[in-house]
């Protein structure tokens, strides 16, 4: 079965449990993992793949721009990025004592889905993968910009608007507003 992009809720019970932790239902504790639960963030806030992000380190951030290359398809990425999420990341950088060329993360992506695996479970959530958060940002930036799927398809760095489709799920919050919407009584 193929991932599929997350919903905002599910998004934010997702985040809220990796942020707080949790306690299952035969009494194992997860232990907040705030590392991970940002890892996810910029994975959704960013569009980038789990890989990118666990590679960038504070240089990648420049007067609120975002430049990296990405390992899969060797493109660069250089965009301007939303300023709460370059604040957080700056201050996850002070907090943590990180420099300029430190890795944002030191974790490796087999550790950032095995605690997301964890918490899907434990949310009952079936195919919800990293990509998942991708995903999110696809159908999200999407939304926002009047469906330019042009947009989304250079945002992602995809080489075809036919990848950037299978990216894209119309939220169910879309589908309730337009279906509320419809009224042809007479």
């Amino acid at each position: 079965m193929a991932t599929r992009p997350l919903d905002i809720n599910e998004y934010k019970k997702i985040i809220g449990l990796m942020t707080n932790g949790f306690i299952n239902m035969d009494g194992r504790v997860f232990r907040k993992n705030s590392q991970v639960a940002l890892a996810l963030q910029l994975q959704a806030s960013l569009g980038l793949r789990i890989g990118d992000v666990l590679r960038l380190q504070m240089n990648n951030f420049q007067n609120g721009r975002l430049e990296t290359k990405e390992t899969k398809t060797d493109k660069l990425q250089y965009r301007e990025i939303n300023r709460d999420v370059f604040d957080r990341i700056k201050d996850y950088a002070i907090e943590n004592k990180l420099s300029q060329t430190s890795k944002l993360f030191d974790i490796d992506v087999r550790a950032v889905q095995k605690q997301l695996k964890l918490v899907t479970v434990f949310l009952g959530l079936n195919n919800i993968s990293t990509h998942s958060f991708r995903k999110l940002f696809a159908t999200t930036a999407y939304e926002q910009n009047q469906s330019n799927i042009e947009l989304v398809k250079e945002l992602l760095n995809h080489s075809s608007i036919a990848t950037t489709q299978r990216y894209i799920k119309v939220s169910q919050q879309a589908i309730d507003r337009a279906s509320a919407n419809m009224n042809f009584m007479i």
